[in-house]
């Protein structure tokens, strides 16, 4: 089913979309992961993928989801009701149950869990780095396993009841307890700087707002900072607004694109320092920072910068003081030094601020003491950060080069010690637990795997607690909690980093809530397996490329989503999770730690896995240059995007090989640039594979603004993989024109099957849904019989993926009824097609789907085509420069007409750079067509007169812009099929399908 058009896939991704924000599953909650697919598509896909091709749609979509209530709405949220597998039919649900899958890049396991529910035989979850595995046991072995046993209600009891007791013996620990205020919930802190001119230390103050929130009625809540000078240096004041009238009625004040101030009862008020007019005194992007004592500003180069120099120096003499190379007096007189600027307390169901004081701060140097006693206990994590950061990747390790080359820097003495405290506690629970299982009677076994689970719980809610307690844990004035630490996809430094407090009361990251969310999690999870039918379920730590751990094991169905090309740097950065797991899993002695939980993945064959980085991520399937450098696989360049290649490669032949005699793979896949759509073909083909369909489906993974509520073909996108054929290869040459012909059907098909399957329903991924399906069949016309030859030649991948997009752009063309000829005005009018109108009511694309649109229609050398259609006024870059990049993505929209408005119109031609009173200046039918629209608008012979003298400057533009024109009228809603009826109207061209291109000629006898 999932190959024919019978799928409905407008249902599954207005489904998915229902995982977005207060919809999500609860499990996601008991730690952050980067990407983690929606539930309700893993469950689409995994049964249509089972079913026969004719099976029909809507008896499909009330088996997967049994809150569907047609037209696109859904009871329940689809992911909380287990779908009905129950088929009437015996034979089909004897498929399914008798099936086995297998996922080999699992992840956090949504596409094996959804297995599970849907009854398969046999499920295998497989990953590379032990911290995916110990979060998969979590979410599909221990659920699973309890329920087995009949024990799953008693295992969400006993993690809920030795989280608590964890935090009450900390609570009687004096050497925690004494550390935190009893009233404080968190501390907000950052780094303060020597000022090299002044000689005072100064706060770093990235942001001077601790609470900006606004509601529904005006603001809900304000408060800020405002530096005060003193004798001994720079003391911080908290101002805020409380008045609730003064709130509502309060306005902001902005500067350019920030909120420096507010406005109340007429008055303003300038957060931060007054000198500064609200910006913060830190600038290290650019490498610059203002003492608040005597407004020297602190420039530097990227190299040389007396900031980074000092937080240098201070990680230098924080490992030689807890080394006993030096004392605590030289290290308070480093050049930088973590200083706490305010106390987050609440108060019933609010919040207020203060400002620490003297004492306060003496209490972080009181556990820099207490660390220095316990140096050398292995609790605490020395473990090294790589030194190549992660180049290349969609975030980075930048703390590196800010002196913090250990993971125990990352934390302030009192966060630090407060963590290792909780991993002595989590351990001694393991060995609590397992005893009174013992003591009840259990076997050793399950008292053992039991006792692994209740820990396990808790070391991810001790990794949970890290996220959000670092030196890299933001304090965001809009939520007002910290940031988790990893949430960018990277680390980097930040300036108002927040602490909590671990008595604080619940809130969300400190410890009770975190033990809340796995609570939560745990029991969605234990009663999402508690009907399933499912005889096995395995983790396996393995390796994709060769999945060597499955010896001659065949599977029905490989259904996984492969790291993107360099989007997250997995190995390195959840290395932040590694170091604590690996301690709170472990046993311990006075120098080193054991085996204890996890020891396949912590401790394999004996030896202790010190990093992931220093293990795994050379055979990470991802593009990291910096890693590729130093473990010698490549140089700089091109060279590390082959070693992706070979590994991709290697993991679709190890996935073929399992695959059975008429076994289905099928991968997730993020287009993040036209190379990863060349790498993902070229591992297809090279392992006998082809596409047979593709379609997009919404994720929680939104990299870009083009994604935040924005269709993209760069969304990912589900590829289903066949055995190719043994005939004869395609031959380009001799075929071309059928192809078109074949792929305009392909075209039209796929639009009729997608609008019945979905019963009229159409989602926000409409266009896009059909551009990426008519794209796999036409890559499946091309590649059916192996790689296609072209005037006797083999054609290489990128050749492939071209010519894919060139015959899908002439079958689009050719649907509408329109001889185009022009690049610019087939690209313009596919992406009106593909692309629906955002907020703005303009379309937003990313640069990676607009080159995969552009790659067969464009004449423009390799990588300069958007370039082009800037140049010429067809796109232009949208929204500031820090938007726009994400992820090495640049973001576009279309210029374009959004209503029938002369005074838009004439503002489109000026952002296309023409003159409409000049022909001479038009440079695109696309600008020939909007100067038309505009006189289109004027009296019948104001146009006519118009008309002739465009035409007369440039017939072939003239011309094109007609057929475009016809194209555009097919374009049902948009207000540029009105413009473009006016037009064809006035040229008397109601009757264009059968008449042909229009001239002068054919005007002026009219």
């Amino acid at each position: 089913m999932l190959e024919s058009g019978s799928f409905p896939v407008e249902i599954v991704n207005i489904a998915s979309a229902k995982e977005k924000g207060p919809g999500r599953p609860p499990f996601w909650e008991m730690v952050f992961w980067w990407t983690r697919k929606p539930l309700a598509s893993s469950r689409a896909v995994i049964l249509a993928s089972l079913l026969p091709g004719d099976f029909n749609p809507e008896r499909f979509t009330r088996i997967v989801y049994p809150s569907y209530e047609g037209r696109g709405r859904f009871s329940k949220t689809p992911h909380y009701l287990n779908p009905n597998t129950r088929l009437p039919d015996k034979e089909i649900y004897e498929k399914i149950s008798g099936a086995s899958l297998l996922d080999p890049f699992a992840g956090f396991g949504s596409i094996p869990l959804e297995a599970v529910r849907l009854g398969l035989k046999e499920v295998v979850a497989s990953e590379l780095l032990p911290t995916a595995v110990v979060f998969l046991r979590a979410v599909l072995e221990y659920p699973k396993w309890a329920v087995d046993k009949k024990v799953g209600d008693k295992l969400i009891n006993d993690v809920e009841n030795w989280g608590k007791w964890v935090l009450e013996k900390l609570g009687e620990d004096p050497d925690v307890k004494e550390l935190y205020d009893p009233d404080t919930a968190v501390y907000i802190g950052t780094w303060e700087v020597k000022c090299p001119f002044c000689g005072k230390h100064t706060p770093l103050i990235g942001n001077w707002w601790l609470a900006r929130v606004k509601g529904s009625r005006g603001f809900e809540k304000l408060a800020w900072m405002t530096p005060v000078k003193t004798s001994e240096g720079v003391e911080i004041r908290v101002e805020q607004v409380e008045n609730p009238s003064e709130l509502r009625s309060a306005k902001p004040v902005t500067s350019g694109n920030r909120t420096v101030g507010v406005e109340v009862n007429g008055r303003k008020h300038l957060v931060g320092d007054p000198e500064l007019r609200g910006e913060p005194n830190i600038d290290a992007r650019n490498n610059e920072a203002v003492c608040l004592y005597c407004h020297a500003r602190i420039k530097g180069s990227r190299d040389k910068w007396f900031v980074k120099e000092a937080l240098k120096e201070w990680n230098k003499r924080l490992e030689q003081y807890l080394n006993g190379e030096t004392t605590l007096e030289e290290l308070k007189q480093a050049p930088a030094k973590p200083r706490l600027l305010v106390k987050v307390k609440i108060r019933g169901r609010d919040l207020a601020f203060e400002p620490t004081t003297r004492e306060d701060n003496e209490k972080i140097w009181k556990a820099l003491e207490k660390l220095k006693a316990m140096w050398g206990d292995p609790d605490i994590p020395v473990e090294p950060l790589p030194p190549y950061g992660s180049r290349g990747m969609g975030g980075d390790l930048k703390t590196v080069i800010w002196g913090l080359d250990k993971w125990y820097k990352h934390f302030n003495p009192r966060q630090l010690l407060t963590l290792v405290k909780l991993v002595k506690l989590i351990r001694e629970a393991g060995k609590k637990v397992e005893e009174e299982k013992l003591k009840q009677g259990w076997n050793e076994e399950d008292a053992y795997k039991y006792a692994e689970a209740v820990t396990t719980y808790l070391a991810i809610a001790l990794i949970r607690y890290a996220d959000f307690n670092s030196i890299v844990s933001h304090w965001t004035a809009t939520w007002l909690i910290p940031n988790e630490a990893l949430a960018m996809r990277g680390i980097a430094i930040v300036y108002n980093y927040g602490e909590y407090s671990p008595y604080s009361p619940a809130r969300t990251g400190n410890w009770l809530r975190n033990i809340e969310n796995i609570i939560e999690g745990l029991s969605y999870l234990v009663k999402t397996v508690s009907g399933s039918s499912t005889n096995r379920v395995r983790v396996l730590l393995d390796d994709a490329t060769s999945l060597s751990k499955l010896g001659d094991e065949k599977f029905d169905l490989i259904v996984t989503d492969p790291p993107y090309r360099d989007d997250v740097a997995y190995a390195e950065l959840s290395d932040f999770y590694y170091v604590w797991l690996k301690r709170a899993l472990s046993d311990s002695s006075a120098v080193s730690l054991h085996p204890r939980f996890h020891s396949d993945a912590f401790f394999p064959s004996g030896v202790e896995v010190r990093t992931q980085w220093e293990w795994f991520s050379s055979r990470e399937v991802s593009m990291n240059v910096g890693r590729c450098v130093h473990f010698g696989m490549a140089s700089e360049g091109e060279e590390c995007g082959e070693v992706y290649k070979n590994l991709l490669k290697a993991s679709f032949k190890s996935m073929s090989s399992r695959l059975s005699e008429n076994g289905l793979l099928i991968t997730y896949f993020a287009q993040s640039s036209p190379e990863a759509w060349v790498s993902l073909i070229e591992a297809g083909l090279d392992n006998n594979l082809h596409p047979s369909t593709a379609f997009p489906v919404l994720t929680e993974s939104e990299e870009s603004v083009v994604a935040r509520g924005k269709a993209a073909i760069s969304a990912s996108i589900v590829v289903a993989w066949r055995k190719a054929s043994r005939g004869e290869p395609v031959d380009v040459s001799s075929r071309y024109d059928e192809l078109v012909k074949e792929a305009t059907q392909a075209l039209k098909s796929v639009e009729e099957a997608l609008s019945k399957a979905s019963a009229g329903v159409v989602s926000e991924l409409y266009g896009v849904t059909i551009y990426v399906m008519a794209y796999a069949k036409v890559l499946s016309l091309l590649t059916r019989n192996g790689r296609p030859v072209k005037a006797g030649k083999t054609l290489e991948p990128e050749e492939i993926a071209g010519l894919a997009s060139e015959i899908l752009a002439r079958a689009y063309a050719r649907e509408a009824g329109a001889q185009l000829s022009s690049s610019d005005s087939i690209f313009y009018y596919i992406v009106k097609k593909v692309f629906p109108r955002g907020g703005e009511g303009r379309r937003l694309a990313s640069s990676s789907d607009l080159i995969l649109i552009s790659h067969g229609v464009s004449p423009v050398e390799k990588g300069k085509a958007l370039d082009d259609y800037v140049r010429r006024g067809v796109l232009k870059a949208y929204g500031r420069e820090e938007e726009t990049e994400v992820a090495s993505r640049k973001t576009y929209t279309l210029i374009e007409p959004t209503s029938v408005d002369e005074l838009e119109l004439s503002q489109v031609l000026k952002e296309h750079g023409v003159n409409p009173d000049d022909p001479s200046t038009f440079k695109s039918p696309v600008h020939v067509l909007h100067a038309l629209m505009l006189y289109s608008l004027k009296p019948r012979e104001v146009f006519a007169k118009y008309y002739e003298k465009t035409y007369l400057s440039n017939p072939s533009l003239a011309t094109e812009a007609v057929e475009l024109a016809k194209a555009l009228s097919t374009l049902n809603g948009d207000p540029e099929a009105e413009l473009a009826e006016r037009v064809l109207e006035y040229l008397g061209a109601s009757g264009f399908k059968t008449r042909g291109r229009v001239t002068l000629h054919d005007f002026s006898k009219r």
